[in-house]
């Protein structure tokens, strides 16, 4: 059973900037799929702003070098989304995948984002694309790296007076990228491992590498140590060997030993393997 509250319906998003501002124990809801979740396992607020009506904040299009993705935006509108295939198709891939037709049609990559679940799908795209948060209030608007705004599992650095408007996202030109992830069933089920990478070579050689790991720890993590031993090696069997134990080392030094990674970290060796073999 839900909590008791009051419900706000935002039409413009300067109405839901003033009602995030004056009202008391404000949440923000969108799709829903999250907060209805944590309202029911006993999360408390008096005051519930609806914005799921802004199409201010869901359009997806490209401003220079950036694409900007509306935080309300729907998984379904981002993984079907022509600019994001052509320019981000890791999170084309991740939003596609989110839980079912019916979550990606109601859920939005900005409640995924807020929710900072370590399963949620399209952190690890995002973090190989370095994007950045555009985040507003009445005394104004401020940009913060998405790896800076995951404090811990379930909780960011937004403000209680704040709102997630747009997510600007860097495209990778001449990359190849991709997002698998591992879940108990094909559909209907949360990510127990995830996988974003973007990969540069030329002439059997690494030139860059981007690679995200989600599930495995309380948060998703670039592995940039990885990455910058990867730079200029050859790509054989050995140097993809010796990134796959750094990787499956750091995971064990961020959490320790846990049962899950019986399956998990030879499952994660296999991608690994699988994606920067090419």
């Amino acid at each position: 059973m839900l909590p008791e509250f009051q419900s706000v319906r935002a039409k413009t998003k300067a109405e839901a900037l003033s009602a995030v501002s004056t009202l008391e124990h404000v949440k923000i809801i969108a799709g829903g799929t999250d907060l209805m979740v944590r309202m029911r396992r006993g999360e408390l607020c008096t005051h519930i702003v609806d914005i799921s009506g802004l199409s201010e904040i869901r359009g997806i299009e490209t401003n220079g070098p950036m694409i900007v993705v509306g935080a309300g935006a729907t998984h379904r509108d981002v993984s079907m989304s022509r600019i994001i295939n052509e320019n981000v198709p890791s999170l084309s891939r991740a939003c596609g995948q989110v839980g079912s037709p019916q979550i990606r049609n109601m859920g939005t990559i900005g409640g995924n984002l807020v929710n900072a679940s370590p399963a949620a799908d399209s952190l690890a795209p995002l973090l190989i694309h370095d994007a950045s948060l555009i985040l507003e209030s009445e005394g104004g608007t401020r940009e913060e790296r998405l790896e800076d705004f995951i404090v811990r599992p379930y909780e960011t650095s937004i403000r209680d007076d704040e709102m997630l408007s747009f997510i600007h996202i860097k495209p990778l030109k001449g990359y190849r990228e991709g997002y698998k992830r591992v879940t108990k069933r094909a559909t209907w089920s949360i990510s127990r491992l995830s996988v974003a990478w973007a990969i540069k070579e030329e002439g059997g050689c690494y030139m860059d590498v981007k690679i995200a790991v989600g599930s495995c720890t309380p948060m998703p993590f670039r592995a940039k140590e990885v990455e910058q031993f990867l730079v200029g090696r050859n790509i054989e069997e050995g140097v993809i060997r010796e990134a796959g134990k750094m990787i499956v080392d750091e995971i064990r030094r961020i959490t320790g030993e846990r049962p899950s990674f019986v399956y998990k970290l030879p499952v994660l060796k296999g991608i690994l393997h699988e994606v920067l073999r090419g």
